[in-house]
């Protein structure tokens, strides 16, 4: 039996003589997790005291699918466990509770006896998580992301779909993924990370619509407020230039926004001010956790504002020299498409219990940051960006589109200037004044290409056209 079985299992013929000859423990595992053909073929052997048992086990039907959001289960030494993602979160829902007995109804071997038996606790099943995820949005949101992350050969990619009215996440995804079925196999476990809230990052001049909104707010400027951009700002030793490196004259606000100009943003963080810029991010959510119901959720960093240089200021402006998660900024962009109202992001829908008992998330208002008239203004600018800043590659047939790229540079591993590496960042939201979705997209350290305008507009092109047929919204514009 030991040799037959350990040349079937691929096990040690002498450790299972020694299991076998035991006459102290007449019950061990052999192994877990047998095919349905080896079931049959060992069971036609009819081997004396060899048997099978069933168990139940996750399983995972869409494999790779929002791997890192949902996570997996675990087991070590007969105790289940949630591991990352939703499964973690929620372990304590999803468990259940193990019952409770009577251990003087038990025989030497710990197997119940067949009289006599009494349960003191019975067990409690787990109860059932239901998320807000859109099965077919995120099919396509993945579908698209591993086409991007595979022709411009970038390490890493995320997309966010969220409904900017709720915070409700419909898709979320990130590439690589693994298959949480066989998770024991993946030899880097970063890849179990969700970077969408356990990373943060210089996102660059995605950053730009949320000074330029509080700038609205307070007055400081109007869209079509203009200044002479003569290409450069220096602050002392320091000298901020354009990503295209040319001067463009006279410039309206719109056109800052438009044609995506860092002096432009220096320009409007001088009107509006070192302590309300600093307030401004606070209030959009910087600096602090979304409170997204997702498992090691970081903050970011904005402290590099404290010590109030100038220069910090300048740069911060157009989304360099401070880090934020990608579902801060998606949160903060879903503010203004939201008529001003930040939402708190979340996955989960509602968790039913064993008895039916069903708790339902409600949607949940932060706080209101600017005025729906400021929020109206700077949508209207983000369309013009739409149109005019990427060759109309985003816009969508039929619908406004507002949108915003941001190229920005990665810091040295030393952490003393920047490298040659880019992050690339696209977030738009359509219907434009009355917005069904927004999409977040990032890639990090592209190759062959330096522009996310070039990456990553054509993405969100095809998703927002996928979302506004899948969901049947009917034009806004002839």
């Amino acid at each position: 039996a030991a040799s037959y079985l350990a040349n079937e299992f691929g096990l040690d013929k002498e450790i299972l003589m020694k299991k076998f000859s035991n006459k102290q423990d007449e019950y061990e595992v052999i192994a877990r997790k047998v095919e349905s053909e080896k079931v049959d073929s060992i069971d036609q052997k009819k081997i004396q005291g060899v048997f099978f048992q069933e168990e139940k086990l996750r399983f995972y039907p869409h494999g790779m699918l929002a791997s890192q959001l949902v996570g997996f289960v675990s087991k070590q030494q007969e105790i289940e466990e949630g591991r990352y993602g939703l499964e973690r979160y929620y372990e304590k829902e999803l468990a259940g509770e193990a019952g409770a007995a009577d251990s003087r109804n038990q025989d030497a071997s710990s197997f119940w006896l067949a009289l006599g038996r009494q349960i003191i606790n019975p067990p409690k099943n787990g109860s059932s998580v239901y998320t807000a995820i859109d099965y077919n949005i995120q099919l396509k949101a993945e579908e698209v992301l591993y086409a991007v992350k595979e022709k411009w050969q970038a390490p890493l990619g995320s997309i966010i779909v969220m409904e900017p009215k709720t915070g409700r996440i419909i898709a979320l995804a990130n590439a690589p993924g693994f298959d949480p079925n066989m998770y024991s196999k993946e030899k880097n476990f970063s890849v179990f990370l969700n970077p969408i809230m356990q990373s943060m990052y210089e996102l660059g001049s995605v950053m730009k619509p949320i000074i330029m909104a509080a700038a609205l707010q307070e007055h400081a400027v109007t869209s079509d407020k203009t200044y002479t951009d003569t290409g450069e700002v220096k602050f002392g030793r320091y000298t901020i230039r354009n990503f295209d490196e040319e001067a463009h004259g006279v410039q309206t606000m719109s056109q800052v926004i438009a044609n995506s100009l860092n002096t432009g943003m220096v320009f409007v963080s001088r009107l509006l001010g070192k302590e309300k810029q600093l307030n401004y991010f606070k209030q959009f959510g910087f600096g602090q956790k979304t409170g997204i119901d997702a498992i090691g959720e970081v903050s970011g960093n904005i402290s590099a504002l404290d010590a109030m240089r100038d220069i910090d200021f300048a740069t911060a402006s157009f989304g360099q020299g401070i880090t934020v998660t990608p579902i801060q900024l998606a949160a903060a962009i879903g503010a203004i498409a939201n008529h001003g109202v930040l939402m708190q992001p979340y996955i989960v829908d509602r968790i039913v219990d064993d008895s039916g008992n069903i708790n339902e998330k409600h949607p949940t208002v932060v706080r209101s940051v600017v005025s729906p008239e400021a929020a109206e203004a700077m949508t209207k600018m983000m369309v013009g960006a739409v149109r005019s800043g990427f060759d109309n590659h985003a816009g969508v047939k039929g619908y406004f589109v507002a949108g915003k790229t941001g190229t920005a540079q990665m810091p040295k591993t030393d952490g003393k200037g920047y490298s040659d590496k880019l992050i690339h960042t696209f977030v738009g939201y359509a219907p434009a004044f009355d917005p069904k979705f927004l999409i977040l997209l990032e890639l990090v350290d592209p190759k062959g290409n330096k522009f996310a305008a070039n990456t990553l507009t054509p993405v969100f092109h095809d998703l927002a056209q996928f979302i506004l047929n899948y969901y049947e919204i009917p034009p806004d514009e002839k």
